[in-house]
């Protein structure tokens, strides 16, 4: 009796089925059945016999026999058992696994049978969906209404700030010129430096506003670029060293080692944030130090901001982030209060998270984050366990996973994003063709086995639609025969499951580079 081959073993490992009644037959190439083993009794094969054709001994082999890549048949009855059928094809013949599939198949009827149970409910359900849609027509026309009148807001104050930043500017402007001019008249340099002071925090106060009525009516858009990180602290150091100096504050700026060179991140708002709370800090702080600390962790850039000011009570800290809100202590001190709802706002349309999370009458803690990932320069993105550099083509290659499994489908997704591409999903061989052709992907990861259309058939259908990117096949099985027709209705390459990070992207990066 032939032994098993080990291509066989790990394909049947790779299925997870190890608690299943497996019956297994081995058909020779002229397809007679040479031998067989496991529970043929269980599926009803209790009469097999060796040298004889098999499609008459199994009769709904007819026709499929003999196979030139990996089939299965799912829940095909069996003599009062229900089955899945593998049919893999080898060099001297096919080898025909049964796996026991009778309590799935039960469970799938008990399932129609609560959509069906559940089906009886439309009637009630289209009348309460009927109510529902009479309220949400009732709140979106007060919903359009609102907007309107956040619109008409919105153009009066840009208006305003237009008309009150020019002249401002031409303020600002001249003060710059006359102050350059060196005036040897002590009392006018100070009169000059008032001016131009005033005007200064007029414009601040006008550009707060501005950008309050811009996050209100949704018009903020995010421009993501390449942050320096250590570039941007330093910067603010030198920015707020005079205002902390005039005070006799201590600024202390810290930029843990684990943050990248480069972020993704749009620098014009992150600065923003930054300065409006650590402007905050210096503001209410009279004796003491403003801390800021920048820290980075999964695609997360994390700031804390800390001063050694009054302190926030409890009761002011669930209003801290409404806009115009200021506290009848602090009335005194210059300002709109509005620097801190723009921060949190600004925060939350980047992704991130704005909080107080201490405030005691010796001081302010306030953290948050910001989604930034690391920058993958091209060239280099990472070395192998074995030490093999793995080449990074492009940031903005985008690459589309198409699998029935969810989970495998989510690990591809995180393996490639370390890679530092763009990733999106299909979960069927009809969607991924359908996002394929329409997102025209640099490269596609194709599963071969799926339900419905499998992967070959994808493959061939994005070829003949003149989809020309490259594709990479994904299966459970080693057999030379499954991979030679994977190359046959187009796919570029093949990788065999489980599959690892490194292979994963060393196989993606040597495909796209051609």
């Amino acid at each position: 009796m032939a032994a098993i081959p080990s291509s066989v073993v790990k394909y049947v490992r790779t299925l997870w089925m190890s608690e299943m009644v497996i019956t297994y037959l081995f058909v020779n190439s002229d397809g007679n059945l040479q031998e067989w083993g496991g529970h043929p009794r269980y599926y009803g094969l209790s009469n097999l016999t060796a040298g004889q054709p098999v499609t008459e001994q199994i009769f709904f082999l007819e026709g499929l026999l003999p196979a030139n890549h990996t089939e299965v048949l799912q829940f095909m009855n069996m003599g009062g058992s229900t089955a899945h059928v593998h049919i893999l094809p080898c060099h001297h013949g096919t080898w025909i696994l049964l796996l026991d599939a009778t309590v799935e198949h039960e469970r799938q009827q008990q399932i129609q049978q609560q959509v069906n149970e559940l089906s009886l409910l439309n009637y009630r359900q289209t009348q309460l969906l009927n109510q529902i849609e009479e309220a949400r027509q009732g709140l979106l026309e007060e919903k359009q209404h609102l907007e309107e009148i956040i619109e008409v807001k919105s153009r009066l104050i840009a208006s305003l700030s237009h008309e009150l930043r020019t002249p401002l500017s031409s303020i600002i402007g001249y003060t710059d010129l006359l102050d350059k001019a060196k005036q040897e008249d002590e009392k006018t340099t100070n009169y000059l430096t008032t001016v131009k002071n005033n005007a200064s925090y007029l414009l601040g106060l006008i550009d707060n506003i501005l950008d309050q009525a811009r996050l209100e009516a949704g018009k903020v858009e995010l421009q993501p670029s390449h942050c320096d990180v250590k570039q941007l602290l330093n910067d603010l150091k030198a920015l707020f060293f005079p205002a902390a100096q005039d005070k006799k504050l201590e600024l202390e700026f810290t930029l843990q080692r684990n943050i990248p060179s480069k972020i993704m991140v749009d620098s014009l708002r992150l600065r923003q944030i930054l300065i409006n709370l650590v402007s905050n800090g210096i503001k209410f702080t009279q004796v003491g130090q403003i801390k800021l600390e920048l820290a980075w962790e999964k695609d997360k850039l994390i700031f804390l901001v800390q001063d050694t000011g009054p302190g926030i009570s409890p009761e002011a800290q669930e209003k801290v982030f409404i806009p115009f809100h200021r506290e009848a202590e602090t009335k005194h001190i210059q300002g709109t209060g509005l620097g801190l709802t723009i921060s949190y706002q600004l925060v939350n349309l980047m992704g991130g998270e704005l909080k107080v999370v201490e405030s005691s009458p010796s001081g302010t803690t306030f953290s948050g984050f910001v989604v930034a990932p690391e920058v993958y320069h091209q060239g280099i993105v990472a070395l192998t366990q074995e030490g093999n550099i793995i080449p990074q083509i492009s940031v903005d290659a985008k690459i589309l996973v198409v699998d029935d499994n969810s989970v495998i489908r989510m690990l591809t997704e995180i393996y490639l994003k370390t890679g530092g591409y763009t990733v999106i999903t299909a979960c069927s061989g009809e969607e991924g063709i359908e996002i394929a052709i329409k997102e025209q992907p640099n490269l596609v990861l194709m599963d071969l086995l799926m339900p419905d259309m499998d992967g070959y058939i994808a493959v061939q259908r994005l070829r003949e639609q003149q989809f020309i990117e490259p594709i990479i096949a994904l299966s459970a099985s080693n057999f030379d025969s499954d991979y030679e027709y994977a190359l046959n209705v187009g796919c570029n390459g093949y990788l065999t499951k489980p599959v690892d990070a490194t292979k994963l992207l060393e196989k993606v990066a040597l495909i796209l580079k051609g």
